[in-house]
């Protein structure tokens, strides 16, 4: 006795660019938030030097600089502006994608009507 199994048809793999938009958008908004915050503790710690502030949390080493905090942050919100550019043009492709596909089916569908 042969027993033949059949599996339906899975979802198509594609290779077309940009199929991660949406955590690149996710990541953006993140990274966003974390620039905001290494600007903040950058400002607290200037704060700290010139005695307008209380004692920073970090007393010495790399992360006692107030540079060092500002930097972090500028980089975030730098990586955050490059995956939201990534993002939003992933998008455009889709629609254009899509719009395409519309149209194609109209023709294929006008075809077959004649």
């Amino acid at each position: 006795m042969v027993v033949k199994v059949r599996f339906g048809r899975g979802p198509v793999v594609t290779r077309r660019k940009g199929k991660n938009s949406r955590i690149a958008r996710l990541t953006a908004s993140l990274l966003t938030l974390v620039a905001i915050s290494c600007a903040s503790l950058g400002l607290w710690r200037l704060g700290s030097d010139l005695d307008w502030a209380g004692d920073f949390f970090v007393q010495s080493g790399f992360f006692s600089h107030w540079q060092v905090w500002v930097g972090a942050g500028i980089g975030a919100q730098y990586a955050s502006w490059r995956l939201t550019r990534y993002a939003r043009s992933a998008s455009r492709r889709e629609v254009e994608d899509a719009r395409a596909e519309q149209s194609g089916a109209t023709v294929r569908a006008t075809a077959t009507t004649v």
